[in-house]
């Protein structure tokens, strides 16, 4: 059986749980605020060689954890659960408690989870953290100059030095940012800044091109042409493979990459665990629905998943803890 948690809006679900149930796969979709309303979670601390014993009664129909093979979790943690009847102490606790219940699960399960989430948040600027930034770097990018603000006056003095070449992106957002236009760039910066900071990076020259990822693999290129249209583009293996092992690297194993590819170096301005549903080209969109499909249609081992560059964004058992917070997040 295949899982998905997202909102009943998200795009990607909605075309995802429609190839499923035409390719007659058992899926369930629950959204996130409905959790505690239609799941039961029995779930044993103990396992039987490494795979979690118990089950989710969902809907008063009993789903053994084992017979999951794959999860698409495009929720955020913590969860938005309302439980009616509860004063805002006893809530507070609730939503915190199952908010840690799933992230357990989730980051337990050995099928595949698309995307893995972290405790305290998924950092979303490359550059505004210094491991990630340390990573991107052992995978051969390169980070653009890059600005962090709540300032609208240095918002806009940096677009203008920069020559209206930013790509802006608010703070915290999962989803990925805008290329602005020396035309609206200035209004573009000051609409976003009324409600929340953000960064700016410097959008080198060269030729802007998307890596897709999914399941550990690039899934679909694109490039950008001046009138920033999309099209299937051959790029060269070095940057489509140290995308999908950067991806894997952060935890990600549905995402979508920005690059700049210039004469002897290529610029990676953000990687994003929500891909842009309605700037992607519309046969990438159903590439990437098919691949998504069959990564989680399919199951897995949990050798597999446990390997060393951690596939599927499942930690391996090997590694340390480390922090995971980022502190724009």
């Amino acid at each position: 059986m295949i899982l998905i948690l997202a909102d009943t809006t998200d795009p990607w679900a909605t075309l995802l749980y429609r190839e499923l149930r035409h390719s007659a796969a058992t899926v369930v979709w629950i959204p996130p605020a409905q959790l505690l309303e239609r799941v039961r979670l029995n779930w044993s601390v103990q396992s039987k060689r490494g795979i979690p014993t118990g089950f989710l009664s969902i809907d008063d129909t009993t789903v053994p954890l084992c017979e999951l093979t794959g999860v698409f979790a495009q929720t955020p943690f913590t969860l938005s659960v309302d439980p009616e009847g509860l004063d805002p102490n006893d809530r507070e606790y609730v939503t915190k408690e199952a908010t840690a219940a799933w992230l357990g699960l989730l980051n337990a399960l050995p099928c595949p989870v698309m995307n893995r989430p972290l405790p305290g948040g998924r950092p979303t600027i490359l550059s505004g953290h210094s491991i990630l930034a340390g990573l991107v770097a052992e995978h051969g990018f390169e980070l653009p100059p890059s600005l962090y603000t709540m300032s609208k006056d240095d918002a806009v003095h940096r677009f203008a030095v920069w020559k209206g070449a930013v790509y802006l992106k608010p703070v915290g957002s999962h989803e990925a940012g805008i290329y602005l236009q020396p035309q609206d760039g200035v209004e573009q910066i000051k609409r976003v800044l009324e409600h929340q900071a953000v960064t700016m990076q410097q959008v080198p020259d060269g030729r802007r091109v998307t890596v897709y990822v999914v399941g550990g693999n690039a899934a679909a290129t694109c490039v950008h042409s001046d009138d920033c249209s999309g099209t299937d583009f051959a790029l060269s293996p070095v940057p489509a493979e140290s995308c999908t092992k950067l991806t894997r690297a952060l935890g990600l194993s549905f995402a979508e990459c920005h690059l700049v590819v210039t004469s002897g170096r290529t610029c990676c301005l953000d990687i994003s665990s929500t891909p842009a549903y309605w700037r992607c080209p519309r046969e990438v969109r159903q590439r990437l629905i098919s691949r998504l499909a069959d990564g989680l249609s399919e199951p897995r081992s949990l050798l597999l998943d446990d390997s060393l560059d951690g596939l599927h964004g499942r930690s391996d058992t090997r590694e340390h803890l480390c922090q995971t917070r980022s502190p724009e997040c």
